[in-house]
């Protein structure tokens, strides 16, 4: 899931390097941020054009289940952290997916995690992306997931 439009008097791409940096530097100053979302990849948590609010997080308090708002070479990408792992050194790393990927995105830094995403915006009303539902919606269809991604792997192979 990726960013979207900023502001009325027009939109910006989450792949442009604008929005990134506008994003990035709100976020770093303690502000939030709210704008569109696009694409996919968090269906049915986050749905393509829904307003989705991005507070400043510390790496620290980040956990498994948090959505949060990352940089990575394609832009913003707003995903669900599945894992959280700590180097000997203490550096964090989170492994994150989209609600409707079948796998998990490479390992992101704690240096390049922006927020976390805190509210979406559904008809009106604003939702927890990390409430109970939405979490167990997600873990229930990565473990249905395995199952197809096992005979998928069978039926190359065959």
């Amino acid at each position: 899931m990726s960013g979207g439009s900023v502001g009325a008097r027009g939109s910006l791409d989450p792949t442009d390097a604008r929005f990134v940096d506008v994003v990035s530097d709100l976020l770093r100053r303690g502000h939030s941020v709210r704008f569109r979302a696009k694409g996919g990849s968090m269906h049915p948590t986050i749905r393509e054009g829904e307003a989705i609010t991005v507070a400043p997080a510390r790496p620290d308090a980040i956990k498994r289940g948090d959505v949060v708002l990352y940089r990575s070479g394609r832009g913003v990408i707003a995903h669900r952290v599945t894992r959280v792992v700590r180097d000997p050194d203490g550096t964090l790393a989170f492994i994150p997916r989209g609600d409707s990927s079948t796998t998990r995105d490479e390992p992101v830094d704690q240096s390049a995690v922006l927020g976390r995403v805190v509210a979406v915006e559904r008809d009106g009303r604003e939702l927890d992306p990390t409430g109970a539902g939405a979490w167990a919606l997600a873990v229930l269809r990565a473990t249905a997931a395995r199952p197809v991604r096992w005979l998928r792997a069978r039926l190359r192979g065959a």
